[in-house]
């Protein structure tokens, strides 16, 4: 279980590491929030969230979210936000205090018939 965790974290490493545009500003912001020890690394938050939702790391952003409808509690913090596909082809989202690894909103949609997600 831990072997499967840390490969879905490795992996998310590589497409966090290899994303372009927004996703390279992204980790450059949170890699200077981690050296002033403000954020937890997302390696530290992957291993937190794989003991409670484990599953394959499809997306990792990384934002300040000031203003979010779906997540009252995530509201002026920085967030790491994720999608897992878990079993039965589960499509989960979760948005994580980026300080704490704290799950503060988590959604799960079903696959639909057909196998495809909206």
């Amino acid at each position: 279980m831990r072997c499967r965790g840390m490969l879905a974290g490795a992996l998310a490493l590589v497409l966090w590491a290899g994303g372009a545009g927004a996703h390279n500003h992204d980790r450059d912001m949170a890699e200077r929030l981690q050296a002033l020890g403000e954020v937890l690394p997302l390696q530290d938050v992957l291993e937190r969230v794989a003991r409670d939702y484990p599953g394959q790391v499809l997306k990792v952003e990384f934002e300040r979210e000031d203003d979010d409808d779906d997540c009252d509690a995530c509201r002026g913090r920085w967030i790491y936000e994720l999608k897992l596909m878990q079993d039965q082809g589960r499509l989960t989202k979760l948005k994580v205090d980026a300080r704490t690894g704290e799950a503060l909103w988590v959604a799960t949609k079903p696959l639909r018939r057909g196998g495809d997600h909206p």
